[in-house]
Order: structure tokens, then sequence, then C-alpha cells
């Protein structure tokens, strides 16, 4: 008979310390990205951009038979000619269109407050709201386009270091992944490396068909600009083309400066502008985006709104720029780590197409 029957090991306490001690690490890698938002940001989007540059890379090396280093530096090389020639051929226009938008935009903003200032209530409301006089609004909208300018170029530098390092990580893929997999233990490997399969699949499924909206909503965009007659169209459609990378908030902010040029010549063209962009965005989202996406990823909707309001509140407003990737990154875990290994299920992880999912249950039954 057991003398101390209190010391006995109990299997189910320690498989409850195992489960509180994940919880814990899990909370503190959590707080960890929190505050090394910006850091995980830029390193999430320099695989992004890793993965693109590697597809890029094996499309010119079955092109061309040469390996895969060649094909790399061939791309980047080739992407920096292409921007070269874009900039030179492009640049005074660019130039002078975008010193009409320095001058133009603050018009339309100074127009828009004197035309609030004309009417008692619109006044009233925006004093209640803010608590200032408007006659101090142009200061604040000032002030916060500062901050946005500033914002812009720090973001435009977390680009470059993203750039960087997607060329190293593209360059050498198998290094890394082999140096992540040693941090893993080995009865989980197997199952991280299907992870990482699948997630640079969707991840590349997404780019191309992200590439392909934002090329044909600024091609769209600065021709209807073009035919309204509306000053500065190559420029305001290439930044309109460019905030399409954002989910429908990207939309949104696209209009504002080109309202803002368009209020300058008129009311009218302004209305004429914001209509103009409701009905490319309404092709956009009803026909070029789900035969793209049909393509490319399994995305709803209701949750790439949720996940940039969460991931904008989460880590910052920057990441409100990888918030859909970062979605789809999740998902593909969930569904590799969780879903599979607890219920056992086949189903299509975001980015499959039915013909992948039919291949898939067809070797599992084999």
């Amino acid at each position: 008979m057991d003398a101390f029957p209190s010391r006995r090991s109990d299997p189910d306490l320690g498989a409850f310390a195992q489960r509180v001690l994940l919880v814990f690490l899990f909370g503190a890698i959590a707080l960890a990205l929190r505050q090394l938002a910006e850091l995980a940001i830029v390193l999430f989007g320099a695989i992004l951009l890793a993965i693109g540059l590697r597809a890029a890379t094996r499309l010119v090396a079955r092109t061309t038979k040469l390996a895969d280093a060649f094909g790399l530096i061939i791309v980047v090389l080739l992407a920096l000619v292409v921007f070269s020639a874009a900039f030179w051929f492009f640049g005074s226009t660019i130039d002078s269109q975008i010193d009409e938008l320095t001058k133009q935009v603050p018009q339309g903003l100074q127009l828009f407050f004197d035309r609030v200032q004309s009417h008692p209530y619109t006044r009233f409301a925006l004093e209640q709201a803010r608590g200032l006089n408007v006659v101090g609004a142009t200061g604040w909208v000032a002030t916060t386009l500062a901050n946005f300018a500033r914002t812009l170029v720090q973001g435009l530098g977390y680009a470059v270091v993203s750039l960087i390092v997607a060329i190293y990580l593209a360059a050498q893929p198998q290094q890394y992944r082999k140096l992540v997999l040693r941090l893993i233990p080995l009865g989980y490997v197997s199952r991280a490396e299907k992870l990482f399969d699948k997630t640079g699949d969707v991840l590349r499924r997404w780019l191309i068909g992200q590439l392909v909206v934002m090329a044909v909503i600024g091609t769209l965009s600065g021709i209807g600009l073009w035919a309204l007659g509306i000053d500065a169209p190559f420029a305001l459609g290439l930044v309109g083309g460019l905030l399409c990378f954002i989910p429908y908030v990207g939309a949104v902010i696209a209009a504002v400066p080109a309202t803002l040029v368009a209020l300058t010549q008129g009311p009218g063209y302004a209305l004429a502008v914001i209509l103009m962009y409701i009905g490319v965005h309404f092709v956009e989202g009803n026909f070029i985006t789900p035969m793209v996406q049909a393509e490319a990823t399994q995305l709803p909707p209701v949750l790439s709104l949720l996940s940039i309001i969460a991931f904008g509140i989460l880590l910052g407003p920057s990441s409100v720029l990888v918030a859909a990737p970062l979605t789809l990154f999740l998902m593909v875990a969930v569904e590799v780590l969780y879903v599979e290994p607890r219920f056992g299920r086949i189903d299509a992880p975001p980015g499959a197409a039915s013909g992948e999912v039919r291949e898939d249950l067809k070797k599992s039954v084999e």
C-alpha cells in the first residue's frame, strides 16, 4: 500500500501543465509581436515579395533553362530596367501632374471647407464634432496630411528593407526553410512542411490575382479620369491602382484625391468622378475580382473587411497593407494545424481549386 498517495504522478495534471505553458507561450509571442509589430509586418511583407520573386524566377529558369540563381538575377535586373524605363518615359508627365496635384488638392480642401462654412448647420455640426472652430479645420487637415506624409515616407523605407530581405529569401529559400524547421520538434516537421507548401501556394495565387486587379483598376481609373477631362489622370490612375492593393479601404482612399482635384474644376466634375469610381469598383467587385479570385484564393469578403479592422487595431495602420495575406496565412494555419489533425477533414483550403480538392480526396482513398 502506498504511504504517499498524494505524490503519485498524474498524467492529466501533466497534460494540463503543458496546455498552460502553451497558452503562456502563445501569449508571450503575441505580446512580442505587438511590441515588434512593425518588424513583423516588414518580415511578412518580405516573405510575400520573396514568394513573388521566386515564382518569377522559376518562370524565367524554365524558359531559359538557366539555374535559379541566374533566373533571380534576370528577374531583379529586368524589374529595375522596367521601372527605370517607366520613370524615364513618364517622368516629366508624372512630375508635372504631381505638381498639379500638390497645388490642386489643397485648393480642393480649401474650397470644400469654404462651402461648409457657407451652411450654418454643417458648420455647427463640425464645431460640435471636433470642438474646434471651422476656420481652424484647414490647419487640422494640414497637420493630418503632414502626419500622413511622414507615415508614407516611413512606409517607403520599410518597403525598401522588405525588398532587400525578399531578394535574400528568394535567393536561398531552402536554407531559411531548414533553419525554421530545425526549431520544430521532429513529430511536427512534416506538418510544418505542409503548412509552408500550402501557404506559399496560396500567397502566390493571391499575389498574382491582386496584381491583375490593381492593373485593371489603375487602367480603368486613368482612362475614366482622362475621358472626364480631369487634370493629372495618369498620376491619379497610378495612385488608384497602387492603393487597390488594400482591399476596400484602398478604393475609398484613391477616390479622395481625385475628387478633390475635380472639385477645383467644379462640383459637377467632382460628382462625375465619384460616380466614375463607383462604376469602376462596381465592375471590379462584381466581375473582375470574382473571375480573378476564382483562379486565385477563396477569401470571404466579410472576413477580408474584418481582418483589415482587426489587424489595424492590433498591429497598427501599416498592417492594413498585408491584412488580406495575413488572414489567408491564418486560415491555412488553422486548416493544417487544427482542422485536419483533429477532425481529419480534407476541405478546400484558401486558394485551392476544386480539381485540387478532388485529387486530394482520390489520394486519401487510395
